[in-house]
């Protein structure tokens, strides 16, 4: 179910369609008002409804979220053909993903009334989207830095005030992310400058050896010979902070102990072509390699989308960002996996 208002304002504000249900029986619990206009009805009068009566053409929709809910999985598709009272037939995309304990089913028009499926469209929601997890963030963080503060002011021991530099730096790096969501979806190059890759690589690794992963073996195999690369620190840093979360998260599945390591190595003869036809190298490889569990074999080619995740309550959204990112920069993102070993890999331009 729904719960919490920062939630419920977020899918609220969603201009695509979007259906929450029961996940045993399938019926409807909830839906926004985008759907709520779509059916031209109001939720009150299709609460409780199958999924398979609710909308002439939601008969395809029902094994697949089944499915969603034996395999905890995300599914995408197109091509559905819808019926609405009064209207023409509509092709629709659908997204069909876990929703806490309930399923939920996202549409987005392909042609027709639902709104044009544009790049445009698309931004405004993502955008929506960003602004207003960015301002349930910055309360949060406000809160967060003033109570490390005054930690300080009682803290005499070195090692220990320069843990709190760590929390204040990643505080400031975290409101200069929110800074961005609130305009997710544009490229700003305005901050990206030539940097050194291991030193952001290293800061990253730093708040995880803080953290309670005593048991974990963390191995850095760096390549100094490496060019600078050319991007943004801040979200490169988002870049390592997920991937080694996720392995972590993977070695702690596979009996809590383990082997992460970091990987850099120069790569020759690697190209890119971008979307205006320039055709630019890619030569720093960074790779982040776990012993952990391993991604499921069917999320294999999907792992990058939107909400799809193996976590039992995670909600897909990370490495949909990572994707983000490394496109932002030129770059190419990849995962291969097997058991034991899981190998998160981006390749990026070099200096300017």
């Amino acid at each position: 179910m729904i719960s919490g208002p920062s939630h419920m304002q977020l899918i609220e504000a969603l201009p695509e369609p979007l259906f929450i249900f029961e996940a045993h029986e399938l019926t409807l619990t909830w839906m926004n008002p985008a759907a709520e206009s779509w059916l031209r009805c109001s939720l009150a009068s299709k609460l409780g409804a199958e999924i398979t009566s609710l909308v002439n053409g939601f008969e395809r929709l029902e094994h697949i979220a089944r499915d969603t809910v034996e395999n905890r999985s995300t599914t995408r598709g197109h091509d559905l053909h819808i019926h609405l009272l009064g209207a023409d037939t509509i092709d629709a995309s659908y997204l069909v993903f876990p929703f806490g304990d309930d399923i939920a089913v996202m549409l987005s028009a392909q042609r027709s009334s639902v709104g044009p499926a544009t790049d445009g469209h698309k931004d405004q929601a993502v955008g929506m989207f960003g602004r207003m997890l960015a301002h349930e963030l910055k309360n949060p963080l406000a809160g967060i830095y003033g109570a490390v503060q005054l930690l300080e002011s009682d803290i005499s021991d070195e090692a220990n005030l320069e843990i709190t530099e760590l929390i204040k730096s990643e505080v400031k790096r975290i409101g200069r992310l929110a800074d961005k969501m609130e305009d997710f979806g544009a490229v700003d190059v305005s901050r990206y400058e030539n940097l050194n890759i291991h030193t952001v690589l290293r800061k990253a690794l730093l708040l995880f050896q803080n953290a309670d992963n005593t048991a974990i073996e963390f191995v850095e195999n760096y390549d100094p010979s490496l060019p600078d690369v050319y991007g943004n620190a801040d979200k490169l840093m988002q870049i390592i902070i997920n991937f080694l979360a996720n392995a972590i998260d993977a070695v702690k599945a596979n009996n809590g102990k383990g082997r992460i390591e970091i990987h850099t190595v120069y790569r020759a003869g690697v190209r890119k072509q971008a979307p205006g036809g320039d055709i630019h190298t890619l030569p720093v490889e960074v790779k982040v390699i776990d012993n952990g569990i391993g991604v499921p074999p069917h999320l294999k080619e999907r792992i990058f989308q939107p909400f799809v995740t193996g976590k039992a309550n995670g909600h897909g959204l990370g490495l949909a960002l990572v994707s983000k990112i490394v496109d932002e920069h030129g770059g190419i993102a990849t995962c291969t996996t097997e058991p034991e070993r899981t190998v998160f890999s981006i390749l990026l331009p070099g200096s300017k």
